[in-house]
């Protein structure tokens, strides 16, 4: 399939949260990739051609992995690591410093959005340029206050389409 230029960001809850968020709602993380899974798959089927996320720990390396997944299927499409800031994984455990990495090396574009060091407001204008550079925004989100929520909201004022899954609701999916 030949795609077109549109473009998917991704944002979605960091290990500890999605957990909490699953347990809440009786999914586990099997259901939550099955549910990004399956959207990746309707934007592949609506001529999306690039994924990007922000490569925080959690959601971002699960849709990122698939995205990669996807790419061995369907060669043409591109996967774009979005990286607020150097050293953006400092004080992570060793395991996932290394699967971040691996994965990064897999992009086939890095974005950098700031070249320096971990600053207040860095994740902000990571989830900004997410948000102001896409055609639709994939989120796993329940709705709680954080760098998700705010993803969603400069989306939202963008006018750019917005497909929550919700793992507290048994991963719903609502466009």
């Amino acid at each position: 399939m030949d795609y077109d230029k549109k473009v998917c960001s991704f944002t979605g809850y960091r290990t500890k949260k999605l957990n909490a968020c699953m347990a809440a709602g009786a999914a586990d993380i099997d259901d939550v990739r099955n549910a990004v899974k399956t959207e990746m798959g309707r934007m592949l089927r609506d001529g999306f051609g690039t994924f990007q996320c922000g490569m925080a720990i959690g959601s971002d390396l699960m849709f990122a992995e698939i995205a990669l997944e996807l790419k061995r299927g369907h060669p043409s499409l591109r996967f774009v690591a979005v990286i607020p800031c150097l050293e953006h994984d400092r004080g992570w455990n060793e395991n996932d410093r290394l699967r971040c990495r691996e994965i990064t090396e897999k992009a086939d574009e890095i974005v950098m959005v700031s070249d320096s060091r971990y600053f207040d407001g860095c994740m902000a204008k990571r989830n900004r340029y997410l948000a102001e550079t896409c055609d639709e925004l994939l989120a796993v989100y329940d709705g709680q206050r954080g760098g998700t929520m705010q993803t969603v909201k400069f989306a939202e004022k963008k006018g750019v389409k917005v497909t929550v899954i919700d793992p507290s609701k048994g991963v719903k999916v609502a466009p």
